[in-house]
């Protein structure tokens, strides 16, 4: 039987035509990640940004691992080469937004949920993570509605989507 680092050298060796593809680099990413493989996904990131630069996917889950990782500057860095991509991408907004929440600099986690939601007005997520920060700058009353917001947001989304 096959040990953890051997099944991952073998899911990790491309065919010719794959090891060319950024997608293909940015899925395993994905999937190293969902495992809590989270270097091995960077590597994978890194590798599908070596191919693409312009793959926003790839900066936003390079991101959202590093900032796992309690690794603020990078995370931040990635968030940034996003909107540099695409100044509208609602979840890069939100990420960078939580992540400089957890850094204590509030308001200005608060200008980048503002700005993920003029993105998109539904994204519950901002709505969610806004309250958050808002609560935590002693800001209750506007937290409250912030998350009521979010709260019929992600209801009305859920049954949306059920048949």
């Amino acid at each position: 039987m096959p040990s953890l680092n051997q099944a991952l050298s073998i899911l990790m060796i491309p065919s010719s035509g794959e090891a060319q593809s950024a997608a293909y680099w940015l899925e395993k990413g994905n999937e190293l990640c969902n495992s809590g493989l989270l270097d091995e996904a960077i590597k994978a990131y890194e590798q599908a940004l070596k191919i693409d630069r312009s793959l926003v996917d790839a900066w936003n889950n390079e991101g959202l691992a590093l900032a796992s990782m309690g690794r603020f500057e990078p995370a931040l860095n990635c968030f940034d080469e996003v909107i540099k991509l695409s100044a509208q991408h609602k979840h890069a907004l939100s990420n960078k937004g939580m992540v400089l929440a957890q850094q204590k600099k509030y308001p200005e986690a608060l200008g980048y949920f503002e700005a993920a939601i003029a993105a998109d007005p539904y994204f519950a997520g901002a709505w969610y993570n806004m309250a958050l920060t808002m609560q935590c700058m002693g800001r209750n009353k506007e937290a409250m509605a912030a998350m009521k917001t979010a709260k019929t947001l992600d209801g009305s989304a859920g049954r949306c989507c059920r048949r």
